[in-house]
C-alpha cells in the first residue's frame, strides 16, 4: 500500500526557510515534466521520518492542502547538513504512472562468499549504486548481489551479472566492475586446490 504524506503550501522562500527550519518544519518542492513547481512544507520528524523507513525511489502519495486528490511522487533529491547530516530541504518529483523514469538504486552484497571464510579473502565493493529505468512503480529500492556462489579468490561481480527484478533494466556499461574478492596478506600464504596439485612431468626421478 502506497504511503500518503501531507504537505502544506509554502509562501517562505529564500533565506528565510532557516526560520522554518528552527521551528521544525521541512522546506520541500513538488516538481514534474509539465508540471509547475510547487513550494511545500511538511513537519521535520514526518520528513525524517520517511527517510529512514522509505527511501528515495519509493513511490508516495502526496497530499497538498487544498487539492483535491494526491499527486503521485517519489523523492528525487535530498540536502543535508554537510557535518551532521541533518536533513535540509526535499524534492518531490511528480511522476506519470505510464512513462518510465531512471534512477540510481543502491548494490547491496547478500549472503556469504565462501572464498572469505576457506582463503581469508576480502569482499571489496567497487560500485555501490547503478542506474536502472522502470515504470514508478516498479522502481526498485535496491539491487542485491548474493555472495554465495563467489568461492575462489580473485572472483569477480560485473553489471551484466546483476539481475533486477521483472521490468526493470539496468543501464551502464555492462562491465563495469561491482565487487571483486581480494587477495589480502593474510592469503598470501594460503594455498590454492589448483596450487596444491603436483604439476605433471616432475615425480620420482
Amino acid at each position: 500500500m502506497t504511503d500518503t504524506i501531507q504537505v502544506q503550501t509554502r509562501a517562505i522562500a529564500g533565506s528565510k526557510v532557516e526560520q522554518l527550519r528552527r521551528e521544525g518544519v521541512m522546506p520541500a518542492t513538488v516538481y514534474g515534466r509539465g508540471v509547475e513547481s510547487l513550494n511545500v512544507q511538511l513537519p521535520y520528524t514526518v520528513a525524517r521520518d520517511l527517510m529512514n523507513h522509505q527511501g528515495r525511489n519509493t513511490l508516495l502519495n502526496l497530499s497538498v492542502e487544498g487539492e483535491p486528490t494526491p499527486r503521485q511522487v517519489v523523492i528525487r533529491q535530498v540536502a543535508q547538513h554537510p557535518v551532521t547530516r541533518k536533513l535540509l530541504h526535499l524534492e518531490f518529483f511528480q511522476v506519470d504512472m505510464g512513462h518510465k523514469l531512471r534512477a540510481s538504486v543502491a548494490i547491496t552484497p547478500t549472503g556469504e562468499a565462501p572464498a572469505v571464510a576457506r582463503w581469508g579473502g576480502m569482499v571489496v565493493q567497487v560500485l555501490d549504486h547503478v542506474l536502472v529505468e522502470a515504470l514508478p512503480q516498479n522502481l526498485p529500492e535496491q539491487i542485491e548481489v548474493s555472495l554465495n556462489t563467489l568461492g575462489q579468490l580473485e572472483s569477480q561481480v560485473f553489471v551484466r551479472d546483476l539481475v533486477p527484478a521483472n521490468g526493470v533494466t539496468v543501464l551502464g556499461d555492462p562491465n563495469h566492475l561491482v565487487l571483486k574478492i581480494q587477495r589480502t596478506r593474510a592469503t598470501a600464504a594460503v594455498v590454492t586446490p589448483a596450487a596444491a596439485a603436483p604439476a605433471k612431468g616432475k615425480g620420482k626421478k
